[in-house]
């Protein structure tokens, strides 16, 4: 492990396009408690089209002077090529000029208290931390694998009973990126070879860039899979921000979708969508401030209500009304194949849909052909994700994300889940868009 120092040295010897040195000296720096334990915050500033370059320049100006810290900027920073990023000499800056500012840093409590949370740019100061169960997948140890095509699980006709049939536009996504902020993804994979659309893993947040947990190439399969993927022509664009070595954090996550916000900033005509199987049971408010601003810049958001058979409301990101909130159904034995909520999803007013997240066939990484079988909301949301980059490639339309939502739930099948007599929530089941 390199030494804070020593990794100071070679983030300044080695990227001065991405680092700013920090002013020698500042007169106005408040008290930084010297003596007190450093704690991670994520910081959010208070911005409008009219002063967001002033407040930002100022911010950061009183940070460097008075911490004497770098900043860096998160999305253009190779994370992969440094094993310790821990440093706490170092502001992690995941602004994007006229969408969102805000950073990551070490501060004493007593700054925050006394100083920072009371200046007036600053909207939100939250301590960082991992996050523990994040994923909450299972793989499913019942026998006989079917495939997931031919029990018609996306597309539910209006009426039962089923046909059996997956059916689904040809458009298949074309055209549509879908960004899998997840563990990364096993490109080598059966699943991700001759696609419509091309695969890739782009960004990563950790200290390597291999999926080494398999979490994320089972989500990516079934968004776009060859064989089980919703969507298979869509682009499948992996952002890595968890992994063995790599715990998932607030940071992470929140890293992950300023670097998409910077994507569709740079190219506004994308459709673009973001797929987070992953929860914060400590609601981070943080997290459901920059998922909100991702919506309101014309990211489509799909995320899993979470697997604790508990209120989605209290979980991040999927509290946020503008977010697409997912949680999971399971089919019982024959005769009487039924659709049922699963005993472990989270329910409430903050779901939007449901989906198929019980024994969900899905790629592996034991190697290049395993095909696993999946459960929990982590694979449910991906379910949605596809659809709704049915939705967005389907036709000459663009939908913004309150439209495409509006979509999405006018297929939905309405009424058929059974068991929610206990749980309140809107009894939707996912339905992809009819052929016309």
């Amino acid at each position: 492990m390199l030494s804070q120092n020593i990794l100071s040295i070679f983030l300044i010897l080695t990227l001065p396009s991405y680092i700013i040195s920090a002013p020698s000296s500042y007169s106005k720096c408040p008290k930084l408690g010297a003596n007190e334990p450093l704690i991670k915050y994520n910081v959010l500033l208070k911005t409008s089209s009219a002063n967001y370059d002033s407040v930002v320049k100022n911010h950061f100006e009183m940070l460097q002077g008075c911490l004497q810290k770098e900043k860096i900027n998160v999305h253009k920073f190779d994370f992969s090529s440094v094993k310790d990023t821990k440093n706490d000499n170092a502001i992690f800056d995941f602004s994007v000029n006229g969408m969102i500012a805000g950073y990551t840093t070490t501060f004493t409590k007593s700054f925050v208290v006394d100083y920072l949370s009371k200046l007036d740019d600053v909207e939100l100061v939250e301590a960082d931390g991992v996050i523990e169960n994040a994923f909450d997948i299972g793989i499913s140890n019942s026998t006989g694998f079917e495939r997931r095509a031919e029990r018609d699980a996306t597309n539910i006709p209006e009426k039962y009973p089923l046909d059996n049939k997956y059916k689904y536009p040809d458009s298949a996504g074309t055209g549509v990126d879908i960004y899998v902020l997840d563990t990364g993804i096993y490109l080598d994979h059966e699943e991700f070879q001759g696609r419509g659309g091309t695969t890739l893993v782009e960004k990563s947040f950790c200290d390597e860039i291999k999926d080494d947990d398999g979490h994320g190439t089972n989500v990516a399969s079934i968004i776009a899979g060859k064989t089980y993927g919703v969507a298979n022509k869509a682009n499948l664009i992996g952002i890595k921000i968890a992994g063995k070595t790599c715990p998932i954090t607030s940071q992470n996550i929140i890293n992950g979708i300023t670097y998409v916000m910077q994507h569709k900033k740079d190219k506004p005509d994308n459709k673009i969508v973001i797929n987070l199987s992953a929860v914060n049971r400590n609601g981070d408010e943080a997290l459901k401030t920059v998922a909100r601003q991702a919506v309101a810049a014309g990211i489509h958001f799909i995320a899993g209500a979470g697997n604790d058979n508990r209120d989605a409301c209290l979980y991040a990101p999927g509290a946020v009304e503008t977010v697409i909130t997912v949680a999971a159904t399971k089919i019982t034995n024959p005769p009487n194949r039924q659709d049922w909520v699963t005993e472990f999803t989270n329910w409430g007013k903050c779901v939007t849909i449901f989906a198929p997240g019980v024994d969900i066939q899905a790629a592996g990484i034991g190697s290049t052909s395993e095909i696993v079988k999946t459960v929990g909301t982590s694979v449910a949301a991906p379910h949605v994700t596809g659809a709704m980059a049915l939705i967005l490639a389907d036709g000459d339309l663009d939908y913004d994300p309150e439209q495409a939502k509006a979509k999405l739930l006018s297929y939905a099948t309405k009424d058929q889940i059974k068991g929610l007599d206990y749980r309140p929530t809107a009894n939707l089941l996912l339905r992809v868009p009819p052929i016309n």
